[in-house]
């Protein structure tokens, strides 16, 4: 079964951090003898690849200098930044329509898997017609909330372009519950767990609160420093906020002025093998997302995923796809989205109470074995594949 995966961004090089979760499913398909490509963008004038042993094609939209539509940020919030942009999202999908076009016109693919298929459905009905593929599509919820917002009059065109597929999935409850009224049929949910890691070490407790994730508006993180600020001198720990993006100086500008003592540490983007050591020896994890300018939040919160396979508890906002994964009281606490003193209550709470951290840590785990289990997900994808092959 040959299969072409349809998505913005791909890894560049092996070592790459561009969707990890995404790398780690189209591995795991073609173990199970899903022979899967993948069709993206161009970033800077690099042309078609081979990684990890995955075809990768590229198609050019622009002038090399200006590929980067993709890849350094999203695309949403790419557009924000300027007409260019404008221009550049043009030329992606002329450019991108006409390397589908000919892609599936040379080889032959059963299935075109479209990912986030606002605006890449165009590309996957392509596909469809002229290459004489069955379709697929998978939300992940900022496309079809930044439809509903930025481009309300196209839903009805989009709904009719989206209902030419063969199945559409969702990547969790909220996500599908979003695309009523604009999918006419029953869409499975279907999530991804997360990159595997080599977890040595023993898991321990070394007294710190850790966020991970890009630094932009919709992950939160200023809540968090002001909810710890609030309460760092009743509790022993640190606060731990891994990552890089555009809100970081203005995150490390807040926690400067409310934390003169430095408990506030960012660390930046820094390895695998670092990454997994935080997981491993945290206190628990923060994820205090919210509803961003686009109307974007968490569509499940991979991050948070993988500090739960470590064993660790969660505190997360209420919203999003994150309510698939902690259960409020059982693996973590949920509390409203932008409230500094619910949050800063919930961290107290399970700071002061070691205890009541590996109860609920050991209830994270489970969850993500049990439920976020990588055969479980690949089997039934691969069981939806075979019913359209």
């Amino acid at each position: 079964m040959r299969v072409l995966f349809v998505t913005t961004a791909y890894k560049r090089y092996p070592d790459d951090v561009i969707t990890p979760w995404m790398v780690e499913f189209i591995q795991r398909l073609r173990s199970q003898d899903v022979n899967v490509s993948v069709f993206t963008s161009s970033y800077k004038g690099l042309k078609d690849q081979v990684i990890d042993g995955v075809p990768v094609y590229r198609f050019r939209y622009f002038f090399k200098k200006y590929e980067r539509l993709t890849h350094e940020e999203n695309a949403v919030d790419r557009l924000g930044r300027g007409p260019l942009n404008l221009v550049l999202s043009f030329f992606y999908i002329i450019f991108g329509s006409l390397a589908i076009l000919k892609l599936t016109r040379a080889r032959r693919f059963d299935i075109a898997h479209v990912h986030w298929p606002f605006p890449h459905i165009l590309f996957g009905l392509i596909a469809r017609y002229f290459g004489r593929v069955k379709l697929f599509a998978t939300f992940y919820g900022l496309e079809i909330r930044w439809l509903k917002k930025k481009f309300a009059p196209l839903v009805p065109f989009f709904s009719a372009l989206i209902n030419r597929c063969h199945v559409v999935t969702a990547i969790s409850n909220h996500t599908a519950a979003e695309l009523k009224n604009i999918v006419r049929y029953n869409i499975p949910v279907i999530p991804f767990s997360v990159s595997t890691r080599s977890k040595t070490g023993a898991i321990t407790d070394d007294k710190a609160i850790m966020f991970a994730g890009r630094s932009v508006e919709r992950k939160g993180a200023d809540y968090l420093i002001k909810a710890f600020a609030s309460i760092k001198n009743e509790i022993p720990h640190k606060l731990l906020i891994v990552g890089d993006g555009p809100e970081r100086s203005s995150w490390e500008k807040l926690a400067r002025g409310l934390d003169p003592s430095h408990r506030i540490q960012f660390t930046g983007w820094i390895s695998d093998r670092e990454i997994g050591d935080c997981y491993r020896t945290c206190s628990f994890f923060v994820l205090p997302a919210v509803y961003d300018k686009h109307g974007d939040t968490e569509g499940l919160g991979v991050v948070m995923i993988e500090a739960m396979s470590y064993a660790k508890p969660v505190i997360a906002s209420n919203v999003g796809g994150i309510t698939d994964v902690v259960e409020d009281g059982v693996n973590g606490f949920l509390v409203p989205p932008a409230e500094v003193t619910a949050l800063a209550q919930a961290i107290k709470k399970l700071a002061l109470n070691p205890s009541l951290c590996q109860q609920m840590g050991r209830a994270a785990k489970k969850i993500i074995d049990d439920k976020f289990n990588w055969d479980r997900i690949t089997g039934r994808m691969k069981s939806l594949y075979e019913e359209y092959n």
